[in-house]
């Protein structure tokens, strides 16, 4: 993934996650997020009562989408499709680095026991940039391999 997608990324707190329900429906849910740059993984928090985390506690992994950026100013906008999972053990201490780095008020609530924490890593994506002088900008996964 290019710098500027990546400084993009880095800009943002907010964006919006769907993931895949056990029956196969799908839920979207504005969150907060996170990530590590290489390799790109994003990282997230979420009450243990909430729908989203339900997937995540119900088996390994679920398919989830995320989009960042929805912003008619802004004008540019990633979507990502690829693998939810609950975080595991040993990820502990980069968590704690990126996410509670980056929402250094959230460090207080991440110790209660009814939050999950989990991770999504990319397996497509999307950037969109209509601010180029030429008109609209599209690169995918794809277009880097």
């Amino acid at each position: 993934m290019n710098q500027e997608i990546l400084d993009f990324i880095k800009m943002g707190r907010v964006g919006v996650l769907a993931v895949e329900m056990p029956d196969g429906s799908p839920h979207a849910a504005t969150v907060h997020y996170a990530n590590t740059e290489n390799p790109l993984v994003f990282y997230f928090e979420t009450d243990r009562g909430y729908r989203k985390a339900e997937p995540l506690l119900a088996k390994e992994t679920t398919r989830a989408s995320l989009v960042i950026g929805f912003d008619e100013k802004e004008m540019k906008t990633l979507q990502i499709d690829g693998t939810a999972r609950l975080l595991q053990d040993e990820e502990k201490g980069i968590f704690q680095e990126t996410y509670l780095g980056k929402f250094p008020e959230k460090v207080a609530m991440s110790a209660k026991h009814d939050l999950v924490f989990f991770t999504l890593t990319p397996t497509w994506w999307r950037f969109t940039d209509w601010t180029k002088p030429k008109g609209k900008a599209i690169l995918t996964s794809t277009d880097a391999s």
